[in-house]
């Protein structure tokens, strides 16, 4: 194989999605170096071991969901619809582009009962993506309304990216994407 020069920036963004398609489980290090066209040694270079990789991958996820959700939320030159609008292209482009669902929601369920490592990174994407749409929320809502409907539309919008793959179909993830904000725009 030749050398190539990569950065661990790059590493990660050609891993995320053959992790999103097949898992923690199904994902070795070996194979995930060779589709990025590294030896594995270069893995070990950015990574210890894989459960540090799986740690980087998620928190790579996370950070970019939450920069970018909060950008839109807490953006004061964005009317309302105009944040839905924006709120839908980026579900769009990190749940329904790519092939596998959600990271977030697929390493947990593939990981949380086994071993629990990856907790925490996952709780905190979760509960950042309900704030947010709590304070999308709070102008029309109670506190504890808003809280509860964040809830269920992150709850919604997961069953329907779930059902998406297994159905193979996105009218799942549009459904939810549009009752969310039907809530929202109330």
């Amino acid at each position: 194989m030749p050398k190539i020069k990569t950065s661990k920036e790059e590493v990660l963004h050609k891993i995320i999605p053959i992790l999103r398609l097949r898992g923690v489980q199904n994902s070795s290090m070996s194979e995930l170096a060779k589709a990025c066209g590294i030896q594995k040694s270069h893995f070990y270079y950015y990574f210890n071991n894989k459960e540090e990789l799986i740690k980087e991958v998620l928190s790579t996820v996370y950070s970019y969901f939450n920069y970018n959700l909060f950008k839109i939320i807490d953006s004061t030159s964005l009317p309302l619809q105009e944040k839905i609008i924006k709120m839908k292209q980026l579900m769009k482009k990190i749940f329904q582009v790519s092939d596998g669902g959600c990271i977030m929601a697929n390493t947990a369920l593939e990981t949380i009962h086994l071993n629990p490592i990856y907790k925490k990174e996952i709780q905190l994407f979760f509960s950042d993506f309900i704030i947010g749409l709590q304070r999308l929320l709070a102008p029309n809502y109670s506190s504890k309304k808003s809280l509860e409907l964040a809830e269920q539309i992150v709850q919604d919008i997961e069953g329907g990216i779930l059902l998406a793959q297994v159905y193979n179909d996105q009218k799942y993830i549009k459904n939810a994407v549009s009752r969310m904000e039907k809530i929202i725009l109330k």
